[in-house]
């Protein structure tokens, strides 16, 4: 590694669980977003901060002045332009060392087998339980990890699943096929902070799975913001499910 590499990265080189080595994993490892919202702005800018070596950034939308209290990648100036966009200039400021790369317009199954099949972790930062349940099913195909989150009102949920282990479970051995209509930030509201503190979770997971750390794993976790009660419950493979079973 360069001296300024070294430098830029020693406060989290200085881990026993990361190291040099962890932090070649790192800058090795290319890591796909979809959803650039509340969760999907922090969790890109953690880990363009911390090095992962390839960041794709995906979303169709533009940003508007709603976006502003939760979306941190975002500022005024910003609002009209596309997210995608935005993002890569912003992550290339923070960190020109990292690769970005964006993906724009809505994707469906066939879009996310092309693109998941290069990527070391799949996060799902989106708010549309469709798209949630065609992210799932390409990545138990491709035997992907995927660290997918959601946030509304004071509450957060993640979920750590590992498909590259026969022993995973997946969003359909959770939720069942029975896709319900999803409560809006629109129509619900959200607290800011939530959403960080998910995304922060989120770029967490990421980085345990790249650098293969026997952490828990198949995982739903829920944190209260209101109580400031965090819940966590082991999750197993449903052996008749349609999607992994």
């Amino acid at each position: 590694m360069k001296d300024e590499e070294l430098l830029r990265y020693s406060r989290q080189i200085a881990l026993p669980e990361i190291d040099i080595e962890g932090q070649r994993k790192i800058y090795k490892s290319k890591v796909i977003i979809i959803g650039l919202g509340g969760l999907g702005t922090v969790v890109s800018t953690y880990l363009c901060r911390m090095g992962v070596g390839e960041i794709t950034v995906c979303d169709f939308d533009s940003i508007n002045i709603s976006n502003l209290h939760r979306q941190i990648l975002f500022d005024s100036t910003d609002i009209g332009f596309q997210k995608a966009q935005i993002a890569k200039e912003k992550l290339n400021l923070i960190n020109p060392d990292v690769k970005v790369e964006i993906v724009e317009g809505k994707l469906d199954k066939e879009k996310l087998d092309v693109i998941f099949t290069r990527q070391t972790v799949i996060v799902d930062a989106t708010d549309n339980f469709k798209i949630r349940y065609d992210i799932n099913e390409i990545c138990v195909k491709n035997k992907k990890p995927l660290i997918s989150g959601s946030a509304i009102g004071w509450k957060g949920h993640l979920l750590t699943l590992d498909f590259s282990k026969e022993e995973s479970p997946c969003y359909e051995c959770l939720y069942g096929s029975n896709m319900q209509e999803e409560e809006s930030c629109s129509e619900s509201g959200i607290l800011p902070p939530i959403a960080g503190f998910v995304g922060s979770l989120q770029a967490m997971e990421v980085i345990k799975l790249i650098l293969n750390n026997e952490f828990p794993s198949f995982s739903l976790t829920e944190f209260d913001g209101a109580n400031n009660e965090i819940r966590r419950f082991n999750l197993k493979k449903d052996p008749v499910c349609k999607i992994c079973g």
